[in-house]
């Protein structure tokens, strides 16, 4: 006996299963791998992709096949001409079928097959585009989780050195100005952390955007912004041999091959077709089967104005190419000094500047503690440790950016250097 379930049922137990998928996804976190993936499986510009596969796909295909046959039928009724006899049925059928010049249809096979290879690669240039987006999108949604998590920090160490202030000042241990400064400072970093959290949930929402699919509440991702050795990766991989790897380029000397294909078939195309005719005739006076050949006599186009245009076009296309070759180049010298400069700028942050700051705060407080120096002292030197946090998580998103460009323009063969 078969049971049916109400429909409701169906329901509540598909958002249960969705939600325990999104649960379990979200006790690990999100990783950038798995968010690039979750966004080339969605968006819509993959249809695009896919579309321009099947194009490349079907344009071969039909270029390796013959024209079809043409099929002419006749009939009618006809009497002899001087009216000896009554009329009768006269009927025609012929068969015709064009027979290409075997190098004219070799040259044109060629040109199907680059123009298929430059719609390949322009979908690989969309899905290529899009993951790097997606990239930028995890990447921006760390920097503005970060740069929120320094302004609760300082927040709350506002807050603290204002309870503290208020206390004393109670006491009649220090000074109602600085009570006064300390709440001011607390005020300004209250307001700075307002806008970070604005900002974080206008780059949480871009994230989702993007992805289209659910993803978990709330989010948890597990990656970082990429690191200096992450950037060395990409610049090992980032040499003027791997540009023919380059998604663009690939496509523009598709272009090109194709455009002097074309050419090479038009100036094969002076031989013309031929085309080959079988024919049966039942007329009032005699019946006729037989076979006849036509061609076409290159006497006073022969296709002098197609060739020209084709080779024109042939030269635009190689012109083209080459340009596409030289910018990428220049490209690819400017990105990878961006991601040189910000990894030094990163190591100078990292090394220098950051230890400074946090000892420089460390020793204002114990100062301020002792009651050696003032309070206008120890906010300055938990401003200079805020603004030195704040130039790494900058550097980083920057390095991150100058890094993904310079992927981008290498094709999707680069490596990241990301383990995550």
């Amino acid at each position: 006996m078969t049971t049916h379930l109400p429909l409701r049922w169906c329901f509540a137990t598909l958002s249960v299963l969705l939600a325990s998928g999104l649960q379990a996804h979200a006790s690990g976190g999100l990783g950038i791998e798995e968010y690039v993936e979750i966004v080339l499986r969605s968006h819509p510009a993959i249809l695009s992709a896919q579309s321009l596969e099947e194009g490349a796909a079907a344009g071969e295909h039909s270029a390796r096949l013959f024209a079809d046959p043409t099929l002419e039928v006749s009939i009618g009724r006809g009497r002899p001409a001087d009216g000896s006899g009554p009329s009768k049925t006269e009927t025609g059928v012929s068969v015709s079928q064009a027979i290409p010049w075997f190098p004219a249809r070799t040259a044109a096979i060629e040109a199907a097959g680059h123009e298929a290879r430059a719609r390949r690669s322009e979908a690989a240039t969309t899905r290529w585009g899009l993951a790097m987006d997606a990239r930028m999108a995890y990447y921006r949604v760390l920097e503005s989780r970060a740069r929120t998590e320094v302004a609760s920090a300082a927040e709350s160490d506002a807050r603290s050195l204002l309870d503290l202030m208020s206390r004393r000042a109670s006491l009649g241990e220090s000074r109602e100005v600085d009570r006064i400064r300390s709440r001011v400072e607390w005020l300004r970093l209250e307001r700075e952390l307002r806008a970070a959290e604005r900002a974080a949930d206008a780059a949480e929402r871009i994230f989702r955007t993007l992805a289209r699919e659910p993803l978990p509440e709330p989010l948890s991702l597990t990656g970082t912004l990429p690191s200096r050795a992450d950037a060395a990766a990409v610049l090992e991989a980032a040499t003027p041999d791997r540009l023919e790897e380059s998604p663009a380029l690939a496509r523009a000397l598709s272009e090109a091959l194709q455009a002097a294909s074309l050419a090479e078939s038009a100036r094969r195309g002076r031989i013309p077709d031929m085309a080959l005719t079988l024919f049966s005739a039942n007329e009032l006076d005699r019946e006729s089967r037989g076979a006849a050949l036509g061609i076409t006599l290159p006497l006073w186009n022969a296709r002098r104005g197609e060739i020209a245009k084709a080779e024109a076009e042939s030269r635009l296309r190689a012109s083209a190419a080459e340009s596409m070759r030289l910018d990428i180049l220049a490209s690819l010298e400017a990105r990878r000094r961006d991601v040189e400069t910000l990894s030094e700028e990163v190591a100078v942050v990292e090394s220098e500047l950051l230890p400074a700051a946090a000892e420089s705060v460390r020793l204002a407080r114990l100062l301020f503690e002792e009651g050696e120096t003032s309070l206008l002292d120890l906010l300055d030197a938990q401003r200079t440790a805020r603004e030195a946090r704040r130039e790494e998580i900058t550097a980083r998103f920057e390095l991150a950016s100058a890094t993904t460009e310079l992927t981008r323009l290498l094709g999707p063969q680069t490596p990241t250097g990301e383990k995550r």
